[in-house]
């Protein structure tokens, strides 16, 4: 009789509205976060060689297409000191392999569609911590003039 009870005690658990409700489906996988726009945006800024001014005030902004990307647009605003306004261009950027010194350099080359040498390859310096600016033949500049544009953000 001890047993009977016991088992109708069971078989009647069982069948409660609790035991027969479907299990929990796992919680849906929680998408990814998109990266934030700053991610895809990067500005360096700094003073370079100007060949009859005291300098070329330049800060330049490569916006990648996509997270990871190696190329996008830029925005390039460069002010000569003692000069008045500054000039702003804009345009597309890509990523090549190597320069005049190292194979291995990541350089960034500014309107790679058109023909212009002046000041349109830059060298990655750590990850992209700064840029060196290269010569139209992805030569360095002298160590005697400035040529490192620093991250601003």
């Amino acid at each position: 009789m001890k047993y009977l009870a016991l088992a109708l005690a069971l078989l009647m658990t069982a069948c409660s509205p609790q035991a027969a409700k479907a299990p929990e489906a796992p919680p849906a996988p929680v998408a990814a976060a998109a990266p934030s726009p700053d991610a895809l945006s990067m500005t360096f800024a700094g003073d370079l060689p100007c060949a009859d001014c005291p300098g070329l005030r330049t800060e330049l902004t490569l916006t990648r297409d996509a997270p990871y990307s190696g190329d996008g647009t830029y925005k390039l605003v460069e002010t000569y000191l003692e000069r008045g306004a500054p000039i702003t261009t804009t345009g597309i950027w890509g990523t090549l392999r190597g320069d005049a010194v190292d194979p291995d350099a990541t350089v960034y080359e500014l309107n790679p569609e058109k023909p212009e040498p002046a000041r349109r390859h830059f060298r990655r310096v750590g990850d992209d911590e700064a840029l060196k600016v290269l010569g139209g033949d992805r030569t360095p500049l002298p160590d005697s003039l400035p040529s490192t544009l620093k991250r601003a953000k």
